[in-house]
């Protein structure tokens, strides 16, 4: 049996408590945290989800190891619930499932820790437990890559008039409210605590102390709504270019023969053709999911420096022609593309092309990229865009590059290279940020891609994803993927456009609402005509400093911590 052990230099902290009380306490704020998020999504239970974690926080006795661990085990059950739907992708996601899981399931137990150690520095609990939360959630979305997958703001996603202060401090500015009022309601309950369990706190809050956070709590949740209510009632200027966001529901592998990558571009141009059919509005502009476009047949590149790579048997002026010839059929089949779209229908004229494709680079080393090929309305590539943020043992694996004997055997899907930047890509009157997969999945991205072009004086008009969610099956994975996209949709203050295998194929507007989307698994295509939007949020203009400050805060903390050995 494990019991929290007392302190010597506390002798009012007589209580033992036995693990599975502990534990228990912990497990109702795992439950309610999974109740809120998809796939029940009660996000009101948002609201209190922290309160037994503040019941952790506030026990006087102090834990042990054993007490974290258990702490720490009952996260990870919560965190490989929510995360589920990863095991799918590949044989090999297991593992990474797994070790995903566990790494996030550090933060909870950590935000016991660091918010105990705070208060016993004196920080009140309405201050500190908001810092931490916030700085912690701030760490992930840095640490190992990053990801802001099921951040606590991201509960009320559905909630328009909650999120629109994402917009001054993203989904953090949402977090710390969720985590004020948690503690306002905490301490408001405090106050009606059963005599006997006082000994085990510490003292009672005075109406003073309710008052304070009653006030704290109340007037940002009121302030909250009200700037919601204001940006909401805010008209849009104009009309940008109309989008036709194809989804299908097509099962995929890392290592598929052209023949079937080829049957998947059928069935896309297909689909496309049918969307053209149904609808009389002119459509600009056709977005395919995620390497759906590929058909075998990747966008090739060679560069001046261009080494003829292992597998080719043939001199360099032979690898020139060989290349030139997958480019010409590339871009003939574009046309051909294009050309039938036209013929549809009468209304409509040869559309843009913004789709996901494979792109394989050759210069001094041959580079395998998942892109976003832009054509024009003739056939040509106007621009590509590689994308940036690769998934961890998803798109590559950590120093497996350096070892060739390993490498060997891993499949080409876990070999990607990651780009460089943004690309605009500009379509009539609307220039388009691209953006591929996870990359909406780890919030810093985009903010920092809309900054970049904003700073060049190339501001993006509209955010247009693809992804291949496909290996996700029909799990919550997805739905948490759609909750990320439209927080950053109202932190950018641009629509996003999500064009996805599987799901999320969705049209979301600049205040995150879901204006239109298809079911996870369907197949079909949504006609979105989204609106300019021209402000440039403060979000946007300063960045996450605000919230990195409250990371470096709870590093320092973790360090004081470890100094004074509080447990």
């Amino acid at each position: 049996m494990s019991v929290s052990e007392t302190s010597a230099s506390d002798p009012q902290s007589e209580t033992r408590f036995h693990l599975r009380y502990l534990v228990g306490i912990f497990l109702v704020a795992v439950t309610f945290r999974w109740i809120a998020q998809p796939p029940l999504s009660v996000w009101p239970l948002c609201f209190v989800a922290l309160v037994p974690l503040l019941i952790l926080v506030e026990l006087r006795p102090r834990y042990s190891r054993r007490d974290y661990l258990g702490f720490w085990g009952a996260a990870t059950i919560f965190w490989l619930v929510s995360l589920q739907g990863i095991r799918h992708a590949n044989p090999l996601m297991y593992g990474g499932w797994f070790v995903l899981s566990a790494y996030l399931a550090v933060y909870m137990p950590l935000f016991i820790a660091l918010t105990r150690t705070l208060r016993r520095r004196r920080l009140p609990l309405l201050a500190a437990a908001p810092l931490v939360w916030v700085g912690l959630e701030t760490i992930r979305n840095y640490f190992a890559t990053g990801i802001s997958a099921a951040m606590l703001g991201h509960s009320v996603a559905d909630v328009p008039v909650m999120i629109q202060i994402a917009d001054l401090f993203g989904t953090y500015g949402v977090s710390f409210v969720i985590a004020t009022v948690n503690v306002a309601l905490f301490v408001i309950a405090s106050i009606v605590r059963p005599v006997r369990f006082a000994k085990w706190f510490g003292d009672t809050p005075g109406r003073g102390h309710v008052v304070i956070a009653s006030a704290i709590g109340g007037g940002l949740l009121v302030a909250t709504i009200a700037y919601g209510q204001f940006r909401l009632s805010q008209p849009s200027t104009e009309r940008l270019a109309t989008f036709a966001l194809i989804q299908r529901s097509e099962p995929v592998e890392y290592q598929q023969d052209s023949a079937r990558e080829q049957e998947i571009f059928q069935q896309y141009a297909r689909d496309s053709i049918t969307a053209f059919e149904r609808t009389n509005e002119p459509i600009d502009v056709v977005v395919w999911p995620e390497s759906m476009f590929t058909g075998g047949y990747p966008w090739m590149i060679a560069e001046p420096d261009a080494s003829i790579p292992g597998p080719f048997e043939g001199s360099a002026s032979e690898f020139k022609l060989a290349i030139d010839s997958f480019r010409d059929y590339f871009l003939s089949r574009n046309a051909d593309v294009q050309n039938v779209l036209e013929s549809v229908n009468g209304n409509h004229g040869k559309p843009h092309l913004i789709v996901g494709c494979g792109v394989i680079r050759y210069h001094e080393k041959t580079s395998i990229h998942s892109g976003i090929v832009h054509v024009g309305t003739k056939g040509n590539i106007q621009d590509w865009y590689a994308k940036n943020h690769l998934v961890m043992f998803g798109e590559y694996i950590p120093i497996v590059r350096s070892v060739p004997w390993i490498r060997d055997g891993v499949p080409d899907g876990l070999m990607v290279t990651a780009g460089e930047g943004p690309v605009p890509m500009q379509v009539g009157n609307t220039v388009v940020l691209p953006s591929i997969c996870i990359e909406t999945a780890v919030e810093r991205i985009t903010i920092n891609q809309m900054r970049q072009l904003d700073d060049d004086g190339k501001t993006a008009d509209v955010v247009v994803t693809v992804t291949n969610d496909g290996w996700f099956d029909d799990s919550s994975v997805i739905d948490h993927h759609r909750r990320c996209a439209q927080l950053i949709a109202v932190g950018v203050r641009r629509p996003i456009l999500s064009a996805a295998n599987n799901g999320p194929t969705a049209w979301i507007d600049h205040c995150g609402r879901v204006v239109d989307s298809l079911a996870t698994g369907s197949n079909g295509a949504i006609i979105a005509a989204p609106m300019r939007e021209n402000r440039v949020s403060l979000y946007v203009k300063i960045g996450d400093w605000p919230a990195k400050i409250l990371a470096l805060f709870c590093i320092i903390v973790m360090i004081d911590r470890r100094r004074q050995a509080y447990v």
